[in-house]
C-alpha cells in the first residue's frame, strides 16, 4: 500500500515501507492545507502502469495499493490525477474522466468529506469518452510508500504487512533465526494454464460466473490469476459499483477453473494492514481469522502469498464472524464450499479428447496459442474436433495436413 501525506515547501523522499521492518523518514515538516498536499507533480506506478498526481493537488489522505488509489477528500480540496498512457480512471463514486488523444484524466473535488477509490483500467480510454465505471473488489497486496513528517524510525512489526510487488527490497534483519519454510504443494493459475487476463477477454475487478455449469457461483478476478467468491448473495450486494447480477459477465466453466480460488481478504476501505484467511463454516457463511504472521514469513510460506489477497470493504468485513488467530499462512485453509470436495493437485483429472464447436459461428484455427498468430481456416458451429494436446485454453487439433490451435471458449466436451 502507498500512502502519501503533504509538505509544503521541499521535495519529498519515498521510501519503500515493508511493515515487517522498513521505515520513513522524511525531510521538512508538512505545512499545506490537508495532509496529502502535493507541491510538486508526483509519480506513482500500479499494475497496470504509472499516474501521475498534479502540482497543487490537496486531499486529507492518499493511499494507494498495486491496483488502487484510494483519495479521502473533504470541502475546498481538489485533487487531480492524470494518465500519460490514457489509462480508463475508473471510480466508486460517480466522478467523471476525460480523454484526449494524449492522456486521461480525474478531477475530484466535494462539498463534503468523503473516500473515493480510484482503479485504472489496463485498458486505454476512447477519446471524448467520460466514464466512472469502478472495477472494484479486487486486488490487495502492495508495499506502503509514505511521505509524512520527520519521525524516527521506529523497528516495531506490524503483522501481514503488504510488500511493494515492483521492487525487490531486502528488509532490515533482526538478530533472530531465519523464517522456516514448511513446503505445501498448492496450485497455481500457471499450473491452471493461466496465461494472462487478456487471453480470456477479461481484465482486472472483472465479475464472472460460468454458463451452463452446475456451479453458479459468483467470482471477481485480478491480474495475478486469482479468484475470489462471494460467499453469500448478500455480500454481492454491499458493492453496488459492480452492476449487480446482470453485470456478470458469462465464462465458461473451463477459464473460470482457471483461475485459483483465494480466500485472503484485507479492509482497504479503514486502510487494515491485517490480512485475514476465510474458514467456509457452512454452504453460504464462514469466519475471518486474523494471519498473524510476519509479511516476510508469509512470503517465505507461501511466494504467491500477496498476490492472493483481495480488498473489501467495511460492510463485508463486518459481515463475517471472527475467529482465533491463524500463526502461519500454512494453517488457511483452501477456499472451498463445504459441499464440494477439493480435487488433490496430485490427483490425474481425465482429459477429455473429442469436443464440437458451438456458440459461435465460426472458430478460428490459428497457427498457434495465441490470438494474434495466424488463421490458418475456420471451423463451423457443430465440427467436431480431438484435440492433441493442450496449451492453458487452447487446443492443438490436426487441420487439413497442418497443425492448428483453436481456443476452449468455444468447444464443448462431448
Amino acid at each position: 500500500m502507498y500512502k502519501m501525506k503533504k509538505t509544503n515547501f521541499f521535495l519529498l523522499s519515498l521510501v519503500v515501507v515493508l511493515v515487517a521492518g522498513v521505515f520513513l523518514i522524511v525531510i521538512h515538516p508538512a505545512q499545506a492545507v490537508g495532509d496529502a498536499y502535493f507541491p510538486e507533480a508526483t509519480t506513482v506506478s500500479l499494475d497496470v502502469g504509472d499516474f501521475t498526481i498534479n502540482l497543487g493537488s490537496d486531499a486529507d489522505e492518499v493511499v494507494t495499493t498495486n491496483t488502487t488509489i484510494t483519495v479521502a477528500i473533504s470541502t475546498g480540496q481538489k485533487f487531480v490525477l492524470t494518465s500519460s498512457g490514457r489509462k480508463r480512471l475508473n471510480n466508486n463514486s460517480g466522478y467523471n474522466s476525460t480523454c484526449t488523444d494524449t492522456q486521461s484524466q480525474l478531477t475530484i473535488e466535494s462539498s463534503f468529506t468523503r473516500t473515493v477509490i480510484i482503479t485504472p483500467a489496463s485498458d486505454t480510454c476512447t477519446v471524448g469518452d467520460s466514464g466512472s465505471s469502478g472495477g472494484g473488489g479486487g486486488g490487495g497486496g502492495g508495499g506502503v510508500i509514505t511521505i509524512a513528517t520527520p519521525t524516527t524510525p521506529t523497528p516495531t512489526p506490524t503483522p501481514t504487512p503488504t510488500p511493494t510487488p515492483a521492487t525487490t527490497v531486502s528488509p532490515i534483519a533482526s538478530p533472530t533465526p531465519a523464517p522456516v519454510s514448511v513446503s505445501i504443494s498448492k496450485p497455481t493459475p500457471v499450473s491452471r494454464g493461466f496465461i494472462s487476463l487478456a487471453a480470456v477477454s477479461l481484465k482486472d475487478g472483472d465479475v464472472i460466473s460460468a454458463t451452463g455449469s452446475s456451479d453458479l457461483d459468483v467470482y471477481i478476478v485480478n491480474v495475478h490469476g486469482y479468484k475470489r467468491l462471494f460467499l453469500n448473495p448478500a455480500i454481492f450486494g454491499f458493492y453496488g459499483h459492480l452492476g449487480g447480477f446482470s453485470k456478470i459477465k458469462k465464462s465458461t466453466s473451463t477459464v473460470r477453473d482457471t483461475f485459483v480460488t483465494s480466500g485472503l481478504f484485507r479492509n482497504c476501505e479503514t486502510n487494515d494492514k491485517k490480512v485475514y484467511g476465510v474458514e467456509t463454516s457452512g454452504e453460504d457463511t464462514g469466519m475471518l481469522h486474523w494471519v498473524n504472521t510476519t509479511g516476510e514469513q508469509a512470503v517465505v510460506d507461501d511466494p504467491n502469498f500477496f498476490k492472493k489477497v483481495f480488498c473489501i470493504n467495511t460492510k463485508e468485513f463486518n459481515w463475517y464472524p471472527k475467529g482465533s488467530d491463524y500463526t502461519s499462512v500454512n494453517q488457511i485453509p483452501d477456499y472451498t464450499r463445504t459441499s464440494v470436495s477439493p480435487v488433490s493437485v496430485s490427483t490425474p483429472v481425465p482429459t477429455v479428447k473429442k469436443f464440437k464447436v458451438f456458440d459461435t459461428d465460426f472458430l478460428n484455427v490459428r497457427t498457434l496459442a495465441s490470438t494474434s498468430s495466424v488463421i490458418l481456416g475456420k471451423l463451423p458451429a457443430g465440427q467436431i474436433i480431438e484435440s492433441l494436446d493442450q496449451q492453458g485454453l487452447w487446443h492443438k487439433i490436426k487441420y487439413q495436413t497442418k497443425d492448428g490451435w483453436v481456443h476452449s471458449n468455444y468447444l464443448k466436451a462431448i
